[in-house]
């Protein structure tokens, strides 16, 4: 599914188009704003994605990772804990999405083909928009060396897999952006 384009706004019901497989596009309906529709509560409606909400938008959390697996955990620990979350699978497609939209936080893996996580956290660094939005990296390495080479290009936090705790990495967010 894809975000309606920002000449194109929708009404709370809509959530965005999708292509079928033959080529044909599709409407998204988003059963939050239908719910409100129909109950007649006003919606605050997101102007990128067309999510329709009965409480102020907050900025998501931006999972950036080439696994899928991983990002499903993220996602539904994230969830969870009551955080709106959106997905990338590269760190290009995260540049194109912040593009878009602000982000409360990236959650951004280290090993991805392409632009790694800390060429993209630096990358948001050198950004004016982008510089105040908290980056933590997440990754399989544990060395005092990486730890270090996240640091310099601007990580908030730093957490390996393997040691990978839940209750910390929420932690970490509720500590950068608050509470959701």
């Amino acid at each position: 599914m894809r975000p309606l384009p920002e000449l194109a706004p929708a009404s709370a019901v809509v959530n965005g188009l999708s292509i079928d497989a033959e080529g044909n596009p599709r409407i998204v309906l988003d059963p939050h704003g239908l719910a409100a529709a129909a109950t007649g509560k006003a919606a605050v409606v997101d102007p990128v994605t067309g999510e329709a909400s009965n409480t102020p938008a907050r900025d998501p959390v931006l999972v950036i990772d080439d696994s899928l697996t991983t990002r499903m955990l993220e996602r539904s620990i994230l969830e969870s804990a009551g955080y709106h979350v959106e997905l990338a699978a590269s760190a290009e497609e995260a540049l194109e999405r912040v593009k878009l939209r602000r982000y409360a936080l990236f959650l951004v893996d280290i090993d991805m083909p392409g632009i790694d996580g800390f060429t993209f956290v630096a990358l948001t660094r050198e950004d004016p928009v982008l510089r105040e939005t908290p980056a933590i990296l997440v990754s399989s390495r544990a060395s005092a060396e990486d730890r270090r080479r996240g640091a310099e290009a601007g990580a908030s936090a730093y957490m390996v897999k393997s040691e990978f705790n839940q209750e910390e990495l929420l932690g970490h967010i509720r500590d950068l952006v608050g509470e959701p």
